[in-house]
């Protein structure tokens, strides 16, 4: 029997040349994609005209997705916050949202393969 639900334990571990190390959700949850909407997409009332704003959201995808990693201030472990997730290095921060679009992919693709079986 399949899983059926998004389990926060299943992750995806992306290792660096340096040997460094960070995980990742494999899939994001309903709730994690709502919060990447909201933080991607604003209305504005505009004067009587409505308009949406929108944003990359790339800081809260990363949010969402990076559940730990490796890093070390000497002995002591760096916690996964905001603050730090937004002041990684640019070879890290590219090759996580590499990933992440990649396990997205991924789910989307299986998603399409069987709404293709069940209107058949």
């Amino acid at each position: 029997m399949g899983k059926f639900f998004v389990d926060s334990q299943d992750v995806v571990r992306i290792d660096f040349e340096d040997g460094e190390w960070i995980e990742v959700k494999e899939e994001l949850s309903q709730a994690d994609q709502d919060y990447l909407l909201n933080a991607m997409a604003k209305a504005i009332a505009n004067g009587g005209k409505p308009k949406v704003e929108m944003k990359l959201g790339k800081m809260a995808l990363l949010e969402r997705s990076i559940v730990n990693w490796s890093f070390k201030d000497g002995e002591k472990s760096i916690p996964v916050t905001s603050e730090n997730i937004s002041n990684l290095r640019l070879r890290y921060r590219e090759t996580i949202l590499k990933t992440v679009d990649d396990l997205a992919e991924k789910a989307s693709a299986y998603v399409l393969k069987n709404a293709k079986r069940a209107s058949i």
